[in-house]
């Protein structure tokens, strides 16, 4: 009885001092060290020596990766810039739009179910520089530390399941929120402005710009023809941005309680800092409040530009809709959107949902009185798309359904 008594408690503190630093393939190891060193240089010199180990591992592994993507770096970005591929506004992509953990994951990967659309998958948008001329040694040195990345704690990964295009962003220099909410929790005030784009100088929004031109120029060498799908929940506050650079875009948004999504983004931002941070968490309060102002502002930008969206372009739904009738309201979005729907497509998505259906769902603790006041100021996101408290415990349910 002593013996599992130590035993317990020698596990119980590995699991809290030791797992959370021990040095595991970061999401960022397949970057080149010139986009790496780009995030870590706004750290200020601010790691701290427990993170030592998770950081000398990502530099190792992308130095490796520098030499790696050298020839499709410089061979590939001359072929797209004289031979650009055609991206023509029938053919323009279809984005997922949403707040984290809204159920975007779930539509993204039925509308992926679809043959006549092409999402990226996680070795693309984890290593955009190497994907095309590269792919052979990504599969042989990549793909299998893919598991080890913990990305598998917040979201469905895979080399073939479909992923977050914001990630290509992050690894191509750190234009992307996640760069602050999962690498450097300590400059997140820096990063998150490359989610609405707002606060950017020119010289950033231009980067910005010809970096996620450029990845979707990429990926369509590789589309054999098919109609690009996106899925980034940064994008939902880029409506206006995204319909410059691709005339013709089609934006499908999902909506869900804002209660359940914001415990499920206390949960998604604790586990991504736990497996990727190289720096300590803020304070729960304050990460709390960031959560919380940028869930709000997210979706409030995309209430203000749904209107310059055509309305042959855009659809919504609910994601407790989608759970009750997956192939109706698929059907009706397609109908929206006027995208052909076949009974291939129909068989596919259905083996889809079942799959997301079996999934365990993540169990929350009771709000405080603190995170009680933050959910009553998104009351009116609940109003705005009919996520009313009423459908909470279906919610619930539902759990960390992203």
């Amino acid at each position: 009885m002593k013996s599992n008594t130590i035993r317990h408690r020698v596990r119980a503190s590995a699991a809290r001092w030791l797992v959370p630093y021990l040095p595991y393939p970061h999401f960022m190891c397949v970057a080149p060290l010139d986009a790496v060193l780009r995030v870590l240089w706004r750290a200020e010199g601010q790691f701290p020596p427990a993170y030592w180990p998770r950081l000398v591992l990502l530099l190792l592994l992308s130095g490796i990766n520098t030499i790696a993507s050298l020839p499709e770096r410089l061979i590939l970005a001359a072929w797209l810039r004289l031979r650009p591929p055609r991206m023509e506004r029938d053919n323009a992509p279809v984005f997922v739009l949403g707040y984290f953990r809204s159920g975007t994951t779930f539509l993204q990967n039925l509308l992926a179910a679809d043959p006549s659309l092409r999402s990226p998958s996680w070795p693309q948008v984890l290593a955009p520089q190497t994907f095309v001329l590269g792919w052979a040694l990504l599969r042989t040195l990549f793909v299998p530390l893919l598991p080890l990345t913990r990305l598998d704690a917040v979201v469905p990964v895979g080399a073939r399941l479909p992923a977050e295009d914001d990630f290509a962003l992050n690894n191509l220099g750190g234009m992307s929120i996640l760069a602050g909410r999962a690498v450097l929790p300590r400059r997140q005030a820096f990063f998150n402005r490359y989610h609405d784009l707002d606060a950017l100088s020119a010289d950033e929004l231009s980067r910005w710009r010809s970096h996620q031109f450029a990845f979707v120029q990429k990926l369509t060498l590789v589309a054999g023809g098919r109609r690009l799908l996106l899925k980034s929940p940064s994008h939902t506050a880029r409506v206006r941005t995204l319909l410059e650079l691709f005339p013709g875009a089609k934006f499908v948004h999902i909506s869900r309680s804002p209660e359940a999504v914001f415990r499920s983004n206390i949960f998604l931002v604790r586990e991504l800092q736990r497996a990727f941070a190289l720096q300590s968490p803020l304070p729960e309060d304050e990460q709390e409040e960031i959560i919380t102002r940028d869930y709000l502002a997210t979706e409030m930008h995309y209430l203000a530009d749904r209107a310059r969206i055509p309305a042959a372009d855009f659809a919504e739904v609910r994601l407790q809709d989608l759970i009750a009738d997956p192939m109706g309201e698929m059907k009706r979005i397609y109908r929206e959107l006027d995208l052909p729907f076949s009974r291939g497509c129909e068989e596919r998505m259905l083996q889809v949902a079942a799959t997301f259906g079996k999934q365990l769902r993540n169990r929350h603790p009771d709000l405080t009185e603190g995170q009680k006041a933050r959910v009553a100021r998104l009351e009116p996101l609940a109003s705005s798309f009919g996520d009313a408290r009423s459908i909470l415990t279906v919610n619930r349910a539902l759990g960390d359904m992203g």
